[in-house]
């Protein structure tokens, strides 16, 4: 999906656009039943008053949100008396100023089935908006901004006034949300794989709990193909201190390979291909594969595929198949299979020990690699088809420069390293120790900090600094800083020092606040003036509107599993292999089995 992108210059220039909500049929029940007889007292009070309407307040499910998730907010309003039909609701998200973010929402339910011309004297209205924030939104910020404006207008003097507190150019600042871009969608030609929620034990149904939340990703058909694979083909990872972990899910009502054998020529029949060049220097790198029988093949390239891999390198990878179908007869009823591999961390170096990559990875790390689905056709060797993540042709599955661009994130799908505790005891192998995550910034700390005209007060104590009620530690105060310089770059700056502060202390903030942009910050002794922590100016100095505060699963079916031994370990490979389903193993079973299948490790 494109977006198209309009540089907002300044609220004065900014219109609404389209003529009012039109042609949205909502349940009559619905409108009744948000038509309240009360506003609820958990709510962030405003009593904004406009030409015989008051903006009462409203409420959030969360003051945090990823770009491309949801947040609702439920805005409350009490009829005076009636406006007539002249209105209408507009609502926009709005980014810092000076930059692209901006969204015009959509009418809301309310706002389309029970819009200003019907509103009633005495009636409490509950709004409730769910926006989900534009995927490629970029600023820490969105601001909600609500207001009326006559319909088929569309100027900031066609707006209904309003003023007071957290408004500006005649509309209401309802709500700063801090934008958490540390779990924005991954751009284009890469993906996040996020660590696993827990243990993960192979037996290709990915439904244990350390897949909790992680997203799958389709794969895409390869160029030159002459057309699409049968069915589709999605793929998630997942990691930990001792593995990559990938799943696949096949749709394939022709399921077909007739190689069962450990380094068979599994290409040559349908299979599932990984691609890992670690080291990202598009230069020496592994390639796994498994089929519908669970048969392997792993080959360590030293270079490029101009020169034959080491096929009998062995990568350890332990894997389980669960077929919905059968490999071996025609006309089975086949659904589909499912592949479930865990890679030792040891197999993505190939056989070159000196290769320069950490692992296991830390969040943030990046890898280089290709998830690839070989779709062949029963009675026709010749008839192939190909998918993967990143698109890659048919003559070439192996292209290095085609290849997606994996970053590891945390649990919570975060590609942002946290602060580590130095204290901590090591969590594994490869941990560095636990993390901490940062305070964020408090939301009437952001919200205050819209209400600022020229000139930003801080109050310095003695292990914190004070704004809109509230403490702010150091790691607060640098991101808050950075927010007031990208709001206003002429935004002056006064720290007033409290009693008790150490002398270097306030000389260190004001170093700090220079370092990110601040001309000359001011320096004062003594105690707080009125109204530290606001706009010093008109008591009722408003909000900027155009700012704000502050990653690849089906299964079911029968199958089998297998798993290879690290290499060197000196243990032969097996000879044949089980059918599907029929929970035999090529060698000793000795993974964990899953319902329906067994994972084994080959000898």
């Amino acid at each position: 999906m494109k977006l198209v992108v309009v540089p907002i210059v300044s609220l004065l220039a900014c219109v609404e656009s389209g003529p009012g909500p039109q042609g949205k049929k909502v349940d009559p029940t619905y409108i009744q039943s948000h038509l309240v007889s009360a506003v609820p007292a958990d709510i962030e009070r405003f009593d904004l008053a406009l030409d015989g309407v008051t903006y009462v307040g409203n409420k959030v499910d969360k003051t945090r949100v990823p770009p491309g998730q949801p947040v609702t907010i439920t805005h409350y309003w009490k009829v005076d008396r009636p406006i007539g039909d002249r209105w209408r609701v507009f609502s926009q998200l709005r980014g810092p100023p000076n930059t692209a973010d901006y969204m015009n929402l959509v009418a809301s339910d309310m706002q389309a089935g029970h819009g200003p011309a019907t509103w009633q004297a005495g009636e409490i209205i509950e709004d409730i908006q769910t926006i989900t924030i534009r995927p490629d939104w970029r600023s820490p910020e969105a601001s909600v901004v609500i207001g009326l404006i006559e319909i088929g207008k569309h100027g900031t003097l066609d707006r209904m006034n309003v003023e007071g507190p957290r408004t500006r150019d005649r509309a209401i600042v309802a709500r700063v949300l801090e934008i958490d871009l540390a779990r924005a969608p991954a751009p284009k030609g890469s993906v996040y794989v996020q660590r696993a929620m827990g243990a993960i034990v192979i037996d290709g149904a990915a439904g244990d709990p350390g897949w909790a939340g992680v997203q799958q990703a389709e794969l895409v058909p390869a160029e030159g193909a002459g057309g699409e694979p049968t069915g589709k083909a999605v793929g998630k990872l997942a990691w930990d201190d001792e593995n990559l972990y990938a799943w696949v899910s096949v749709t394939d009502n022709d399921i077909t390979t007739p190689y069962k054998n450990q380094d068979d020529p599994l290409w040559k029949g349908d299979c599932v291909e990984l691609f890992i060049d670690a080291d990202n220097n598009r230069a020496g790198y592994v390639e796994l594969q498994v089929n519908p029988h669970n048969a392997t093949f792993d080959s360590w390239f030293e270079t490029t595929r101009a020169k034959p891999g080491d096929e009998a390198w062995d990568s350890g990878m332990v894997t389980a198949v669960k077929l919905r179908g059968s490999a071996d007869a025609a006309d089975s009823g086949d659904i589909g299979w499912d592949a479930e591999i865990a890679i030792p961390w040891a197999a993505v170096l190939g056989n070159n020990d000196n290769m320069k990559v950490r692992l296991p990875p830390e969040v943030g790390d990046r890898f280089r690699l290709n998830v690839v689905r070989v779709d062949r056709k029963s009675g026709n060797a010749k008839d192939v088809w190909a998918s993967s993540w990143n698109r890659i042709t048919m003559s070439d599955f192996h292209a290095l420069d085609r290849m997606v661009v994996a970053v590891f994130a945390d649990k919570t799908g975060s590609i942002i390293p946290q602060a580590k505790d130095p204290n901590a005891p090591a969590t594994g192998s490869g941990s560095g120790g636990s993390t901490l995550l940062p305070k964020p910034v408090p939301a009437q700390v952001t919200t205050a900090l819209h209400a600022m005209q020229g000139t930003i007060e801080l109050e310095v104590q003695p292990t914190s600094v004070r704004f809109a009620d509230a403490d702010l530690d150091d790691a607060q105060l640098e991101a808050f800083l950075k927010l007031a310089f990208a709001r206003d770059k002429q935004t002056k700056l006064v720290l007033r020092v409290s009693r008790g502060v150490p002398d270097t202390r306030p000389a260190s903030l004001a170093s700090l606040a220079k370092s990110l942009g601040f001309a000359n910050p001011s320096v004062i002794a003594g105690p707080p003036a009125a109204g530290s922590g606001s706009a010093r100016g008109p008591a009722e100095a408003n909000p900027g509107s155009g700012s704000g505060a502050a990653k690849p699963a089906v299964g079911s079916g029968s199958g089998s599993g297998s798993a290879k031994p690290a290499a060197g370990s000196g243990s032969a490979k097996p000879a044949a292999g089980s059918a599907a389903g029929s929970g035999s193993a090529r060698g000793p079973a000795e993974a964990n089995p899953g319902t329906g299948s067994a994972a084994k490790r080959s000898e």
